[in-house]
């Protein structure tokens, strides 16, 4: 028996309004290999980012304890609104492909895109990453830093890249 390329396809996605178009790709892989598809949102450490911001540590200055409580409250509804979100992007882009009947899994990551999208990759066995790129200009890339370029730069499998609109 033939194995397929892909068996299991992870579509990284932000949420913006021009990731349908990478959603669009992974669903159509997806159904065109009978893969599985696992969506994946990264949402920025907060904590961290505040951190980095203000040039001080705010880990160091709450207990664990503490910062778990502050994740809970405000991810619960978080990861109701993203899957939401998810389903509402993938049922619009799937309702494209006729006869399409991928269900993506939904995973939920908190801490920095690159690192998260790779790891999850890698843990999960995926044979194929799909995510957007804003392709902005090379300048805007060195100074900003690209989370496309990132995971094409450490993932240990094919990454598609699909340039959205802007």
């Amino acid at each position: 028996m033939k194995q397929s390329l892909f068996e299991k396809i992870l579509y990284a996605t932000d949420l913006s309004k021009t990731a349908k178009k990478a959603a669009r790709y992974a669903l159509s892989l997806a159904h065109e290999y009978g893969a599985e598809l696992t969506v994946v949102n990264v949402i920025p450490d907060l904590v961290e980012e505040m951190s980095a911001g203000m040039g001080y540590d705010l880990v160091s200055h709450f207990s664990q304890e503490k910062l778990n409580s502050f994740y809970d409250e405000g991810l619960a509804e978080s990861r109701k609104a993203v899957t939401e979100r998810i389903f509402d992007l993938c049922r619009e882009a799937g309702s494209e492909f006729e006869g399409c009947s991928v269900q993506p899994n939904i995973i939920i990551k908190i801490g920095h895109p690159v690192e998260q999208i790779v790891r999850t990759a890698k843990e999960g066995g995926f044979d194929l990453v799909v995510l957007g790129t804003h392709g902005h200009s090379m300048i805007d890339d060195m100074l900003l830093g690209s989370v496309a370029r990132g995971v094409v730069k450490k993932s240990p499998m094919p990454v598609l890249t699909v340039r959205l609109s802007v």
